[in-house]
């Protein structure tokens, strides 16, 4: 099988060859391996395009690391590292500041359409990246419902206070970025380029959701769903991720119509195992692989009985990408990476014999 063959397998519950591999590689060591050259800053994009071609079947947010640098863009300030980027300072410090910045945000994204050298840079970069990676299958973007791109820039504590002050102008601007994200969609959505793309939002603790039953129902399965039926229309299924335990809300998030579920956080109490056998005939699965504790201090031993476990678990039926809980990071010793990976490829063949 081709890798989009056996991608395309996997996501219409057919068994594959063997069990896929998705993940999201920013591992010196593990790239540097793969690809057999030193990792730098200048060949960084290069070099790790070429480790996902040997290591990965399907993948998704594919960069280089970058210098340590500071941004500005719409009054915030972003720092970056290597591979990790986040907000450093915001343009407002207090709820009445954060309504005034909403209030521009909203006509901002509300005037924002897709225009054809915006179309046209996206294919070129996704075709860029395609062939840099060879047939490894790459989701086709990453788009939030709007909850995210909402409560991040605030932050989710200014947000709450926003929210509970002015409900009425966080739902417009809830909205507003669904319905930009939408018209996003219907402009670069291509089933050539890609069967298979990622919805997001990170909703979730360790132990629960982050927000009430009565927002969710409210302010984002609406949203969802809308974006989810977007995708639909251009025959992509969608694979839906957030961080966290999220059990308690899995029923309402497969009504909204998504097709897959990922990272399944296990050190957040999600059981692959357990998960599979409630919605593995809903829900294509991605992940499972512990990232935090598992993948950084485990023995490689350990991680080869796991890996095989988690093929016992969600392999049969097919359904299931192996991978870790989030990202193949800097942190994991590189030759846990690669067990993981070969692993998988020795003993994820079908029909699987474990």
């Amino acid at each position: 099988m081709t890798k989009r063959e056996r991608i395309e397998a996997v996501l219409n519950f057919e068994e594959p060859d063997r069990v896929p591999i998705y993940d999201l590689l920013r591992n010196d060591a593990a790239i540097e391996y793969y690809s057999g050259k030193c990792l730098n800053i200048d060949n960084g994009l290069e070099i790790t395009c070429e480790a996902i071609g040997k290591a990965l079947d399907m993948t998704r947010s594919i960069r280089g690391p970058s210098r340590e640098e500071t941004m500005e863009e719409d009054g915030f300030i972003y720092e970056v590292k290597r591979w990790t980027g986040w907000i450093r300072k915001r343009p407002f410090s207090n709820v009445k500041e954060a309504s005034a910045w909403v209030e521009k945000d909203i006509k901002k994204k509300n005037a924002w359409q897709p225009t054809n050298e915006y179309i046209e840079e996206f294919r070129n970069n996704f075709l860029y990246l395609q062939e840099k990676v060879g047939d490894t299958v790459i989701l086709l973007t990453q788009s939030s419902a709007g909850l995210d791109l909402a409560y991040i820039p605030l932050g989710l504590e200014l947000f709450v206070y926003l929210y509970a002050e002015e409900p009425a102008l966080v739902s417009s601007w809830i909205e507003s970025l669904n319905l930009l994200e939408i018209r996003r969609v219907h402009a670069i959505a291509d089933y050539t380029l890609s069967p298979v793309t990622l919805v997001f939002s990170d909703i979730a603790f360790k132990d629960k959701v982050i927000f009430l039953p009565k927002f969710f129902k409210k302010e984002f399965y609406p949203c969802l769903k809308r974006l989810v039926e977007a995708y639909h229309e251009h025959r992509i299924k969608c694979l839906f991720h957030s961080d966290g335990n999220l059990m308690e809300i899995l029923p309402d998030l497969i009504a909204t119509g998504i097709d897959g579920l990922n990272p399944i956080e296990v050190t957040a109490g999600m059981s692959l195992k357990k998960v599979k056998e409630l919605y593995g005939d809903k829900l294509f699965l991605a992940g499972g692989i512990d990232v935090s504790q598992l993948m950084v201090y485990g023995t490689k031993k350990e991680i080869e009985e796991t890996a095989i476990q988690a093929i016992k678990d969600a392999g049969h039926g097919s359904g299931f990408f192996l991978g870790s809980t989030t990202e193949l990071h800097n942190a994991i010793p590189g030759e846990n990476i690669v067990t993981m990976i070969e692993t998988t490829k020795k003993y994820g063949k079908y029909p699987l014999n474990l």
